[in-house]
């Protein structure tokens, strides 16, 4: 891994965005967001919803054969050479940066395995360690905007793709005084009782999210050893805790699903249950069924249409705790 592979790449990302978006082979969607009001002084985080009714839309894609000048994208795997030339960022040493082709938020773009490897598998070390470079690369802006890093592993996690990759997005803070990633609002408090950094804290939420604070060495030659072992530590514990509540008995999966979400601050493990939840079955009203991955668990939201906003802000947050407990793992 070498960091100085990474110079220069906000500046390559966004340069590619808008080239990608011009040329057509990337889409961005509007949205509107809102965030979730809450009573609740034990509930703090500020979820923020975001509305795409775009997204049921589907965009008239030109076809590889249209564009003669490029070479074809690989059919069988969308992550795997020859690259779609306009969604290409950066090849690193064993990574390829791509922007994501349908976004909804600007600039989001992946660091897939340059091998096939399957994203069913947890993200190896020198993955995680790449992932935090790019990371420590997008320092937060003077508007408090961050990066967050996310991994979907498993069948029930809301994995798109069989290729390994880490997704990054840029957040936008609800409020100056909020953490850019909404779900860290709750990792103050563990900072403020000065509890040990090598600690696994579970987040008090009603569905099992362990996290881990990072204070990674600056040597980068150190990093993949750091990060594999704060992993290792996440995964015991939701290894620990699945024992201790007999999940393999009531028919869950051995080989559970889970999502990893990285930040420079820190590194969450949240398993999961199921990729969906139906709002039907909910009684909340005649909308079709939501399907969570990672991002949900940072506390961003996305929906299709003004009434499943609603649906989800009844209550004011009670719902959304409600459909993450339902798509996680209860206790």
């Amino acid at each position: 891994m070498n960091p100085s592979n990474l110079d220069n790449l906000v500046s390559a990302v966004s340069k590619q965005y808008e080239t990608a978006i011009g040329s057509g082979d990337a889409f961005f969607y509007e949205s509107q967001v809102s965030v979730a009001k809450t009573d609740d002084v034990k509930n703090v985080v500020p979820w923020q919803i975001r509305n795409v009714p775009a997204l049921l839309k589907k965009p008239k894609v030109v076809s590889d054969e249209q564009k003669t000048d490029n070479p074809q994208q690989n059919k069988a795997d969308v992550f795997a050479p020859p690259y779609v030339p306009n969604l290409l960022v950066k090849e690193l040493d064993d990574f390829t940066l791509l922007l994501n082709k349908f976004c909804v938020l600007p600039r989001h773009f992946l660091l897939v395995t340059k091998d096939f490897v399957k994203q069913e598998l947890p993200p190896a070390p020198n993955m995680l360690a790449q992932a935090y470079q790019i990371l420590k690369a997008y320092t937060p802006s003077e508007s408090g905007n961050d990066m967050l890093s996310f991994f979907n592993c498993g069948q029930d996690s809301g994995a798109s793709q069989p290729h390994c990759h880490f997704q990054f997005v840029e957040l936008r803070p609800s409020a100056p005084t909020k953490p850019a990633v909404p779900i860290e609002v709750l990792l103050d408090q563990i900072e403020r009782d000065g509890k040990e950094m090598e600690h696994v804290h579970v987040l008090p939420v009603p569905w099992r999210h362990f996290v881990v604070l990072l204070n990674p060495p600056e040597d980068a030659t150190e990093l993949e050893n750091y990060l594999g072992t704060r992993f290792i530590q996440l995964l015991e514990l939701m290894f620990s805790t699945a024992r201790d509540n007999n999940d393999v008995q009531k028919g869950i999966s051995n080989r559970p699903s889970f999502n990893v979400l990285l930040t420079r601050r820190s590194m969450h493990v949240i398993p999961r249950r199921t990729e969906s939840f139906s709002l039907v079955e909910a009684e909340w009203g005649a909308y079709k069924n939501g399907g969570a991955d990672a991002a949900p668990y940072s506390g961003t939201l996305s929906v299709n249409a003004l009434d499943e906003l609603e649906a989800l802000c009844t209550d004011n947050s009670e719902r959304i705790l409600e459909v993450l407990s339902h798509t996680g793992m209860a206790g």
